[in-house]
């Protein structure tokens, strides 16, 4: 795929929040390396605008990609507390960006920064699998969005309220044409809707590369984090976790070389277990 490099804050969008007057710049963050040709895809992070998350409320917020880029990867992370009680029900990709949506269980406001990995590749498709039923109280269900010829090079999950991602993973690596989203739905009500969990891949021609975090043990009812490092001399595409469907995702999103993933197990009775992977590019 492309070399990397990371660029200033270009735009966002925020659907339920209030929007800081001036876009924040992001650190830069460069890599030494000799000159690519010219005809070999370039990759990008790009920040959006925070999201102020007020005390149980959900928010949205999204990064866009510069013009003549796709979208293979994104999430957000939580700056105020690292253990704050904010889960996200959707992390996937748009168009021309990335929009994640979340839910603050706690008495206090967060701010969840988003952010996107873009390239010039112009193989890149998305492909979106279908709408899978969860019932109250469940969280076993998942959606598989397929690349058909194609390799899964990022990609995301969108759910139902109260639903919240418990993995966002490729499976069969290093040949992977797949990509699947789990969530579990965290109203017990029996009476309630049921709600849903899709997966949406991002596609494209070039095999990437992987990297994968070794197993953490979660507490019962604790936060804990995995990271997964690209190969030397690489960058993330995209990336996700997977473990227990009790493990839900408070933060999911790419480094300068890696992915980090924290969680938090709603299990009150037993460890459980979550892993990370990255998918890389040159």
């Amino acid at each position: 795929m492309g070399r990397f490099r990371s660029t200033v804050l270009t735009t966002g969008a925020l659907l339920t929040a209030v929007l800081p007057l001036t876009a924040p710049t992001a650190a830069p963050v460069t890599r030494a390396d000799t000159p690519l040709p010219a005809d070999v895809p370039t990759v990008t992070q790009e920040p959006g605008h925070p999201l102020i998350l007020y005390p149980r409320r959900a928010g949205t917020a999204a990064a866009y990609c510069p013009q003549g880029t796709r979208p293979t990867g994104g999430g957000a992370t939580v700056q105020t507390d690292p253990a704050a009680a904010v889960f996200l029900y959707e992390s996937a990709p748009l168009s021309n960006g990335w929009r994640v949506r979340a839910y603050n269980k706690s008495d206090e406001a967060h701010t969840v920064h988003p952010r996107v990995i873009c390239t010039t590749d112009p193989s890149v498709t998305q492909q979106i699998g279908p709408d899978v039923p969860v019932q109250p109280g469940e969280g076993a269900e998942y959606s598989t969005a397929e690349c058909g010829t194609q390799y899964t090079v990022g990609g995301g999950g969108q759910a139902g309220d109260l639903t919240f991602l418990s993995m966002l993973d490729v499976p069969g690596y290093p040949m992977a044409r797949r990509w699947n989203a789990r969530a579990k739905y965290t109203d017990f009500d029996p009476d309630a809707p049921p709600s849903f969990v899709r997966a949406v891949a991002a596609c494209a021609d070039t095999q990437p590369t992987y990297g994968r975090s070794d197993t953490s043990k979660l507490a019962p009812d604790a936060v804990g984090s995995a990271h997964a490092e690209c190969p030397a001399g690489k960058v993330p595409l995209g990336g996700g976790a997977s473990g227990s469907p009790d493990v839900l995702f408070n933060e999911s999103g790419p480094t300068a070389t890696g992915w980090t993933v924290r969680a938090t197990n709603t299990d009150h009775f037993g460890p459980r277990s979550l892993f990370v992977t990255v998918i890389c590019t040159a």
